[in-house]
């Protein structure tokens, strides 16, 4: 009676109704939605930056080209007359020949513009400016003398190159051109305003009736100071400003805040792809996912050595504890995808349990002799996690019973 009562129980554990076959609901559980999150974290990232990318693209195509370019540059000129003081001749006396109004007339001739752009190819436009001239009052003489009056310039002349072309590539060339022009121009016209002075001092000397010893000396001195000063004439220029303009309506960067609406509506879309791969995910992910797949009565185990070293003594233990041993010649495991990953598996389950274990071909390359129908050797499927499709573990079951073997449940492997 006892070993009727064994022979039977298996029988009732094990009857032929597909788990698979009763209808599901989409299922939200935490721990499906980590698994996918986990595997497809990149999504967000990668929407966000195409977001970012589409803004920018959209408004570089607003852009436009700059319609022109405008250089700017302002140079003082030096008082090389200043030095004169030393020697009691007032700067302010001495006019260089040609004056300084006069030399910009000159520099704007057209003569002086052709010989700045000699060699330069393009078209520019390119002119010159003088500051407006400021006077000081200055007074000399002691209080017991007549007091003198003269106005001086306030400050040095400063001239301003400004060049427009289309785009930033001969204007620099050009001012220093024209710069070069200026600063011999001034060179010539501080020597010859000086020269004049000098020639002036020469024919005073020469008048020895009418001046004193004392005059002639200081006359003497003066003279060495104008003809050192002559010598000394550069022209010299001092920058004292640039500036550097693109004219023309035009976007120069994308603004923050259209990176940061891109980054935005990347994220959004990014979150509801994610929504949706946990919707329509069709892997087996976890242990409570195979449970509500195919009933806890079907579930044997997880297999996870990594975690859980002795996951498959647990396994062997579930297996045991499902067929009957005594009426078992062999045990036939059926993978839903990959049979290589389960071999070793396999084998060492087979040493556990003590009895015959034979892994057959996976669903894709499955045989009929692989299932033919033997009461003897019942089925064990073994699900990959992350890896085997619902839709697959479906196909198996429902092959392995419609086949007339017995399905004894599945299990889960850990890779």
């Amino acid at each position: 009676m006892r070993n009727d009562i064994c022979q039977t129980s298996p029988l009732i554990a094990l009857e032929r109704v597909n788990p698979l076959d009763a209808p599901r609901r989409i299922s939200f559980d935490l721990a499906t939605i980590a698994s996918v999150v986990r595997k497809k974290w990149w999504v967000i990232p990668v929407t966000m930056l195409i977001g970012a990318g589409l803004m920018f693209f959209q408004e570089s195509d607003l852009q436009t080209s700059p319609r022109y370019y405008t250089l700017t540059k302002t140079y003082e000129a030096l008082n090389e007359m200043a030095p004169l003081a030393l020697v009691d001749l007032n700067p302010a006396l001495f006019e260089p020949i040609p004056s300084e109004t006069s030399q910009l007339a000159v520099l704007r001739s057209q003569k002086y513009v052709e010989k700045a752009l000699a060699g330069i190819d393009g078209d520019l436009d390119i002119r010159v400016d003088k500051s407006e001239t400021r006077f000081a009052l200055t007074t000399e003489g002691d209080i017991s003398e007549a007091r003198r009056f003269s106005f001086s310039p306030a400050t040095n002349a400063s001239f301003t190159f400004t060049c427009t072309e289309q785009d930033e590539i001969n204007c620099a060339l050009a001012i220093e051109n024209y710069l070069q022009l200026l600063i011999s121009l001034r060179a010539e016209s501080i020597e010859t305003g000086l020269t004049r002075s000098r020639e002036l001092v020469d024919q005073m000397l020469a008048q020895s009736a009418k001046i004193t010893e004392s005059q002639r000396d200081r006359l003497t001195l003066q003279k060495v100071a104008l003809e050192e000063s002559v010598k000394l004439a550069s022209g010299e220029m001092q920058l004292i400003a640039e500036d550097k303009y693109f004219g023309g309506e035009q976007i120069t960067t994308v603004g923050r805040k259209t990176y940061l609406f891109g980054l935005l509506v990347g994220l959004i879309i990014g979150c509801l792809i994610l929504l949706q791969l946990v919707i329509t995910d069709n892997l087996v992910r976890n242990q409570k996912k195979l449970v509500s797949l195919v009933s806890f009565q079907k579930f044997l185990g997880n297999v996870d050595k990594k975690h859980n070293p002795n996951s498959v003594q647990h396994l062997a233990t579930a297996i045991r504890g499902a067929i009957d041993m005594s009426n078992t010649t062999s045990l036939r495991f059926f993978p839903v995808d990959s049979k290589l990953d389960n071999e070793a598996l396999v084998s060492e389950l087979s040493g556990v349990i003590g009895c015959q274990a034979l892994l057959v071909s996976s669903l894709a390359n499955i045989t009929a002799t692989d299932l033919s129908p033997n009461s003897s050797s019942p089925i064990i499927i073994l699900v990959n996690q992350h890896r085997s499709k619902i839709s697959d573990l479906e196909s198996a079951w429902t092959l392995a019973e419609k086949s007339g073997n017995t399905v004894v449940g599945a299990a889960l492997v850990s890779n």
